[in-house]
């Protein structure tokens, strides 16, 4: 199969081309979780555990009378050259470690799991640390699934799920999820995936909750559907999680491994880079069935060996935060949605605001500057005439489907997870500019 650049990465190597506000990729311009990012400087300065333990104690005076005894002026150095002195000539975690993930991490993620779910995936046996959701998809595909094994996608998708796909052989098989913007949902046509699942090529379903780029929070129910389907017709269910804490308006998120018959049927994959605001980091996770684990660890090891170290340490600060601390991300992000909502909205968008995640997939066709464009050129004209750069809907859709152009034909994908600042300043050029 041709491949090419991701048109999500596209449109950000655009927006900074053409100056233009980025509202295209899923990531945000706010510095992440501080404990998370102390625990990988931790990791890095401290070398060792016991070095890490060390500076954890470590007091300003410290510092200073470390630096004045080594013949300096700690008031009058340079920051970087004052924490040279607390580097460890002996380093762990810059080096090698486990290619499937510290221990320390995955029995931070099987107490995270059960925390949140009720499950507990065993640390040794069913957790295995990625190089963040992408590359966990990817392993998954190749330990799972042989050339020519079909997998159901729900379009609109996350562009790497069926592009990955080809890449090891796999068949995508498209369902449609369609807007229903007067009841303000986006909804699953429950016919339609019986008779995609009941295909014998099938031996798998994407499920993304919240779903990237609609918003849509799938349904106890939707998702109770989806596991008897996959008991009916003996198929895994890839669950996408990675906005698990993002969700609006009353909405929850449900564990699918937990549903009645998954826990041997689920692969779940999830990572640090929404929870955390740490998309550049590249630490996720996969969740397998135990007979299922040693397979995926291996395509994981030959693919990248491991995932950074440091970083992984940063990932335990992180998963160990409390409750509240999760609870206060989706309100953040709430503020920003609404805000984005109104403002699309008063330059003539119409769109069903997400019930989590933090993405607008909105209706551009009645935004007279933009109407007469399909959705690539209309997202070109935002970037380069406007300064806003979105992601064209069609992308999102199979190019094989008729609802390609019928239904992504009409939307723009737009990112609300920037500071409330830089959506202002979006918003604002929208108004000065369509």
């Amino acid at each position: 199969m041709k491949l090419s650049e991701t048109v999500i990465r596209l449109m950000t190597r655009l927006a900074v081309e053409h100056r233009a506000i980025n509202l295209s990729q899923g990531f945000t311009d706010e510095a992440p979780d501080y404990e998370m990012t102390w625990g990988a400087i931790a990791a890095l300065l401290g070398g060792t555990q016991e070095g890490i333990d060390r500076l954890e104690s470590m007091t300003l005076g410290d510092l200073i009378s470390l630096s004045e005894g080594a013949g300096g002026n700690a008031s009058k150095m340079p920051l970087k050259d004052l924490l040279s002195r607390l580097r460890n000539p002996y380093d762990q975690f810059s080096q090698y470690s486990f290619p499937f993930g510290i221990r320390e991490l995955r029995v931070a993620i099987a107490d995270y799991t059960e925390a949140f779910y009720g499950h507990r995936p065993d640390p040794e046996d069913q957790i295995t640390v990625v190089l963040g959701a992408s590359e966990g998809m990817a392993a998954t595909y190749r330990a799972f699934f042989s050339p020519g094994d079909a997998v159901v996608v729900m379009q609109p998708f996350h562009e790497i799920y069926p592009s990955q796909a080809g890449i090891f052989g796999l068949v995508p098989k498209f369902i449609t999820l369609r807007e229903d913007r007067d009841r303000g949902s986006w909804d699953l046509d429950r016919d339609e995936l019986r008779r995609a699942m009941s295909d014998p090529a099938v031996r798998a379903i994407i499920v993304n909750t919240p779903h990237n780029p609609t918003g849509k929070v799938l349904s106890e129910e939707e998702l109770a559907f989806i596991a008897e389907l996959c008991n009916e017709y003996d198929c895994f269910a890839i669950t996408d999680e990675i906005y698990e804490h993002i969700i609006y308006d009353g909405h929850r998120h449900h564990y699918l491994c937990a549903f009645e018959g998954m826990a041997d049927r689920t692969i779940t994959i999830n990572s640090i880079s929404k929870t955390g605001k740490s998309t550049g980091w590249r630490i996720g996770w996969v969740i397998t069935p135990p007979e299922h684990t040693r397979a995926l660890r291996a395509v994981h090891d030959n693919l990248v060996v491991q995932a950074p170290t440091p970083l992984q340490k940063g990932a335990v600060d992180l998963l160990r935060r409390d409750a509240q601390f999760f609870a206060g991300i989706a309100p953040k992000y709430r503020i920003k949605r609404d805000r984005l909502v109104a403002g699309l909205r008063s330059v003539g968008f119409a769109l069903t605001p997400p019930e989590g995640a933090y993405y607008l997939f909105a209706d551009y066709r009645k935004v007279t500057a933009l109407s007469g464009f399909d959705s690539f050129d209309a997202a070109m004209h935002l970037i380069k005439e406007v300064g806003v750069a979105t992601v064209p809907g069609d992308n999102f859709y199979s190019p094989d489907t008729p609802e390609a152009k019928s239904e992504g034909g009409r939307y723009l994908r737009f990112a609300f997870c920037r500071s409330l600042e830089t959506l202002e300043a979006a918003i604002e050029r929208l108004h000065r500019n369509l």
